[in-house]
C-alpha cells in the first residue's frame, strides 16, 4: 500500500499484531461483561451465559460436522489448544482415563468476579457437552474467587448422570 511519506510507519507482522491486539480485546470483553452485570444484574449474567453457551454450541457443532471429537483425550486436547491460543499460561495437573485437570495461572481476560467467570465459562461447558455428551466440564479453583489459579476440570460422566436419549 502506498502512503504519503509523512504517514509511513513500520508495519507489524501478523504475530506481532496478535500479540498486541488480543490482550486488549480480552480486557474489553471483561469490561463489557462487568458493565452488563452492573447494569442488568442477574439478567445480565443470564445474557452472558446464553451468548457463551450459544458460542460453545456453535463451535462444537462445526467440529462435529467435520468428523467430531470424542472421548476425554480428544476433547481434552482440543481444550488445551484453546487455552494455548488465548493465554498459554496453563499446565495439566492431573490426567487419568476418567479426568483431566488444566490449571491456568493467569486469567487472560482477566475476570474479576466469580459469577462472571461462571457465566463466561458456559462456553467451554457447552462446547464439551456438544462434542461428547458423556463428558462434563466444570471450574474448580478460580482466580476471580480468590484462588491462586483456575482449574478447568474435564471428567467422564458417571453412568448415573449420563443424559438419557
Amino acid at each position: 500500500m502506498d502512503l504519503p511519506q509523512e504517514l509511513e510507519f513500520d508495519r507489524l507482522s501478523a504475530e506481532e499484531k496478535l500479540a498486541k491486539a488480543v490482550p486488549g480485546y480480552m480486557k474489553r470483553i471483561r469490561k463489557l461483561y462487568a458493565a452488563i452485570h452492573e447494569r442488568f444484574g442477574e439478567e445480565g449474567l443470564e445474557l452472558i451465559r446464553e451468548v457463551s453457551s450459544e458460542y460453545g454450541a456453535e463451535i462444537g457443532t462445526n467440529i462435529n460436522r467435520r468428523g467430531g471429537l470424542k472421548g476425554l483425550t480428544e476433547v481434552g486436547r482440543y481444550l488445551l489448544k484453546v487455552f494455548d491460543i488465548v493465554g498459554g499460561d496453563w499446565e495439566v495437573t492431573e490426567h487419568s482415563e476418567d479426568r483431566i485437570v488444566i490449571a491456568v495461572n493467569r486469567c487472560p481476560f482477566p475476570l474479576e468476579k466469580p459469577e462472571i467467570c461462571r457465566a463466561h465459562t458456559c462456553m467451554e461447558q457447552t462446547l464439551v457437552e456438544t462434542l461428547d455428551e458423556n463428558l462434563e466440564y466444570r471450574i474448580g479453583c478460580s482466580i476471580p474467587a480468590g484462588d491462586p489459579y483456575c482449574e478447568h476440570i474435564l471428567t467422564k460422566r458417571s453412568a448415573k448422570s449420563t443424559p438419557s436419549a
